[in-house]
């Protein structure tokens, strides 16, 4: 089986850091035992990985807090406003900084002191918040299948016996079957049924209305109006079980 292709960034001003925590990323994908290709990008200069963010797809993004011209806190600060989907993960030798960096709702905070140990921590709970690794849903297509990774899907429509996957880049793909049937499959993905017609993947909901969903791409779906409080309920546990992990 082909190895699925986890993307990095770091972005540090210090090459010998930048090193420290390619290392510990490296040995802490090894360590939890994934079979991945990792591909790891390294900046020194904020506005690189800036640029860059913005024209290819990273699943995890370090951020060294203390850096001149754009500091960490500024870049994720422009990242969140552009990127919503980014992962970032912050870097700094100062523990004291944890605090502040919660305002852009990192995946973790990772001490230089204690790179390898932080990096399981970073990396155990990305997979389990994304379902990055080994999950994924298989879709027959012609006499066969294929595979589409739990992460990009945003949400599925269903009308009548007609399936549309609405998928993170924007396209569609389409199927027979029931929302229903989906429903099921995809139990324990984080999936939520809000409307008969429609099944989102809890990671893109940034609101919830009063008769509608928001999602981080700024686009809208209506929700069934028994559904609120079992939706609004479903939100709540699933933000509660991102914070234990």
């Amino acid at each position: 089986m082909e190895k699925r292709e986890f993307r990095a960034a770091i972005c540090d001003d210090r090459q010998e850091d930048i090193g420290r925590i390619e290392d510990a990323l490296r040995k802490g994908i090894k360590r939890i035992g994934q079979a991945v290709s990792l591909r790891v990008r390294t900046f020194q200069n904020g506005g690189e990985l800036y640029a860059a963010a913005c024209k290819e797809k990273f699943d995890l993004i370090f951020l060294d807090i203390e850096m001149p011209e754009m500091d960490g806190f500024e870049l994720a600060e422009k990242l969140c406003m552009d990127r919503p989907q980014i992962c970032l993960v912050f870097v700094s030798v100062h523990e004291s900084f944890v605090f502040d960096a919660q305002e852009y709702s990192p995946l973790w905070f990772v001490r230089k002191g204690n790179l390898e140990w932080d990096m399981l921590k970073v990396l155990k709970k990305y997979l389990q918040t994304t379902a990055f690794m080994g999950v994924s849903y298989r879709l027959k297509e012609g006499f066969g299948f294929r595979e589409i990774p739990i992460r990009d899907i945003v949400y599925i429509e269903g009308s009548g016996h007609s399936l549309a996957i609405r998928k993170t880049d924007g396209g569609w793909l389409r199927k027979y079957g029931s929302l229903k049937s989906m429903e099921e499959e995809l139990e324990g993905c984080y999936f939520l049924r809000i409307h008969k017609n429609y099944l989102v993947n809890q990671k893109y909901i940034s609101e919830v209305g009063n008769r509608e969903i928001y999602l981080l791409d700024g686009s809208t779906l209506e929700m069934g109006r028994d559904r609120k409080n079992a939706v609004r309920e479903a939100m709540r546990q699933y933000d509660r079980e991102r914070r234990r992990m």
